[in-house]
């Protein structure tokens, strides 16, 4: 699988310099939000061959989220687009449940980040558009299992895949825009999905807010008895400046 992230990105750089080329005088425009992804987890993890199931929802995520940062930006040129985000947090699971029956706490530092380019092309509507991108995906994983009477277990892992993003734009009225981001991707991990479905509020013609709720999926099937089969999810509020 990993031989496929060098050949979409070649793809994607031959592809991104044609349309450069035709867009040499347009104007940049974009956008750059701050937000917060309350975000919780829930699936299984094996750690070192210990094997855990995760359930932190929205009621747990005060107690069990340390620290938590995002940004989207999104850089336009004609049709040209460049896309891209970074999250960071820091959950620890408190009790999780174990095959043995034994007590044990999951604790999971996640940095994740996400680049892509591609074109735009028009909606089916009036002022609709679709952003349709190639890019790539890391997830930096350090998975720390501590289970009472047995041990601690660490697992600190990086994994790259290569990702389709589709971004739709879908004007409700002059101030409300429904625009979700969806993508799907392969490489160092078994597959990688995601489904935000999000709104935009334009407050003014530079600031707006975004609400919506995001879930990031992971299928990794890891080597020396390490897995992941889980996803992260949860509410997203953002407030950012728009060019």
């Amino acid at each position: 699988m990993r031989t496929i992230i060098p050949t979409v990105i070649v793809a994607g750089v031959a592809t991104i310099g044609s349309v450069w080329f035709s867009t040499a005088h347009a104007q940049w425009s974009g956008e750059i939000t701050p937000y917060l992804w309350a975000a919780g987890i829930d699936g299984d993890a094996t750690v070192q061959g210990n094997d855990v199931e995760i359930d932190v929802g929205f009621d747990d995520l005060l107690d069990n989220t340390d620290l938590a940062g995002s940004v989207l930006g999104v850089l336009r040129r004609d049709r040209l687009v460049f896309w891209g985000q970074v999250d960071y947090f820091s959950l620890s699971t408190g009790a999780v449940d174990t095959p043995s029956g034994a007590s044990a706490e999951l604790e999971t530092d996640s940095v994740i980040w996400t680049l892509a380019a591609g074109y735009q092309f028009d909606g089916w509507m009036p002022g609709q558009h679709v952003d349709v991108m190639l890019g790539a995906r890391q997830l930096s994983l350090d998975n720390e299992l501590s289970i009472s009477g047995v041990g601690t277990f660490t697992r600190d892992k990086d994994y790259t895949d290569a990702v389709v993003v589709v971004r739709p734009s879908l004007p409700i009225n002059e101030r409300w825009l429904f625009n979700p981001t969806l993508s799907f991707g392969t490489g160092d991990s078994d597959s990688t999905w995601e489904l935000w479905p999000q709104f935009q509020y334009k407050i003014t013609d530079t600031w707006a807010a975004r609400i919506g709720y995001r879930r990031l999926h992971y299928d990794i099937e890891g080597d020396a008895g390490n897995e992941f089969d889980a996803a992260f999810h949860g509410l997203v509020v953002g407030f950012g400046g728009l060019f």
